[in-house]
């Protein structure tokens, strides 16, 4: 029974052992349970992320789930990038899911990771083993995976480009306002684009010969009748009195066509770039305006105005930095994880002012420098010194061998002395008992029939009888 129990005890010592191992290789597999997110930003095929962690399909034709082997899954349930589970199956007799890595097969128990350990705080995630884990919902306008970080809720303010906005302001969709920019005359901004509505003879008043549109191009206002002429009556208007004719440089214009006044179109050039006609607010008059970071949603670094010069737009107060968030020329930070520090363990800083929290070691292990770490055991610390023990920590420790006469027992080198080790003939004397002890020799001669005859003796520490051939 003391056998039994000791052989009991170093099974459930050897699982104990294997167990603390598997926890320092969990670490390694927290970036694969939280899996790689798609280009649009959500799981499963072509989606966008809701903010309970699911997805609908960009296509309109709704969410596509994923599959087991999509997944790389072969055991227990993973999110199937809907909202919804797949159970991927049970592992064989002896194995366990999440032995060989998150969702995989393997001989080494599993140990559970946490939302916290995977720094996801939305959305549903394997954890590592055969269950999943629910981690929260986003607060709109942030979505589940929305700044790009998976199962993290975030927002990704969309551009004026993206929004196909050239002028105005519209909102990022996160909280926002940006201006996308101005119109350069004699186009004006209208539900975010810019235009021009072309000038009628009527709205000046003109009813002869051909006038700028205010747009880049011409109108016809027709011809006068015989005796009249076209500015004769004012600027483009019939009357009787002599028109004399208007030049681009009397009226300040160096760019587009303006009417001569007296039914003609005067063509007054073009400008050179970054100067456009009507830049600077002036019609027909080459100019540039410049943007400003306001404008253009910038708060760091240096831009161009638009008009060759350069803008500074300020710097970042640490721990932001200038496109530290993704968005060139505004300032911002993008958190760390513990995975991505290579950490398991207590607390660290998230690079951002804030704090993550790591989790917690498994017995047996000690956070060190915010990593689970084991010290390896030794022989002499287990009392024991031949065959090999594990060391604790996944690895062997050789305990040496026996010398004879003894063996190696539960990694303790033993003897166990041979209780009769007396020939049945001997009488007298002693003999070893293999561990370095003696026995003392008492066969009882005469008796015990060795010597084929009664009354035999006791002679040079074995039986003798008379007479011979007895020994």
């Amino acid at each position: 029974m003391a056998s039994f129990g000791r052989t009991a005890a170093l099974a459930v010592g050897s699982w104990f052992i294997a167990l603390v191992a598997a926890s320092c290789s969990l670490a390694s597999d927290l970036d694969a349970l939280k899996g790689s997110p798609d280009p649009d930003g959500g799981a499963g095929t072509g989606g966008t992320p809701n903010v309970d962690g699911s997805t609908e399909g960009g296509d309109g034709s709704g969410c596509q789930p994923t599959s087991c082997a999509a997944a790389g899954a072969e055991c227990g349930k993973v999110p199937d990038g809907c909202g919804g589970e797949l159970d991927c199956g049970k592992c064989d007799t002896g194995l366990f899911c999440g032995g060989a890595g998150a969702n995989k097969c393997g001989t080494t128990p599993c140990n559970p990771t946490t939302c916290e350990k995977l720094a996801a705080n939305c959305g549903k995630v394997s954890d590592g083993c055969e269950g999943i884990l629910d981690c929260g919902a986003c607060k709109a306008p942030e979505t589940c995976g929305g700044g790009g970080g998976t199962n993290v809720c975030g927002c990704t303010p969309k551009t004026c480009k993206d929004q196909g906005a050239v002028c105005g302001t519209i909102s990022d969709g996160c909280g926002n306002n940006i201006v996308c920019g101005t119109c350069t005359l004699p186009e004006v901004c209208n539900a975010n684009q810019c235009g021009c509505t072309p000038i009628k003879c009527a709205d000046v008043g003109a009813n002869c010969g051909s006038i700028s549109d205010g747009c880049g191009g011409t109108v016809s206002c027709g011809s006068c009748p015989t005796g009249q002429s076209c500015g004769g009556g004012g600027s483009n208007k019939c009357g009787t009195n002599p028109c004399t004719p208007t030049t681009c440089a009397a009226q300040g214009k160096n760019c587009g066509s303006i009417s001569d006044n007296c039914g003609k179109t005067l063509s007054c050039g073009t400008c050179t770039s970054p100067d456009t006609c009507g830049g600077s607010g002036t019609a027909n008059v080459c100019g540039c305006t410049p943007t400003t970071c306001a404008a253009q949603g910038k708060n760091c670094g240096s831009i161009s105005n638009g008009c060759g010069g350069t803008l500074s737009c300020g710097s970042c107060q640490s721990p932001n930095s200038c496109g530290g968030a993704g968005t060139v020329n505004v300032c911002g930070c993008t958190p760390t994880t513990c995975a991505a520090q290579g950490k398991n363990c207590g607390s660290i800083s998230n690079g951002c002012g804030g704090t993550l929290s790591c989790g917690s070691c498994n017995p047996g292990y000690t956070c060190t420098n915010n990593v689970c770490t084991c010290t390896p055991t030794t022989c002499a610390a287990q009392g024991k010194n031949c065959g090999s023990i594990s060391n604790g920590c996944g690895g062997t420790l050789d305990c040496g061998s026996c010398s004879p006469p003894n063996t190696c027992s539960n990694n303790v080198c033993t003897c166990v002395p041979n209780p009769n080790p007396c020939p049945e003939n001997q009488c007298k004397g002693s003999v070893s008992d293999g561990c370095g002890g003696t026995v003392n020799c008492t066969a009882d001669c005469g008796l015990s029939g060795y010597c084929g005859c009664a009354g035999g003796s006791c002679v040079g520490n074995y039986c003798s009888c008379k007479p011979p051939p007895c020994y």
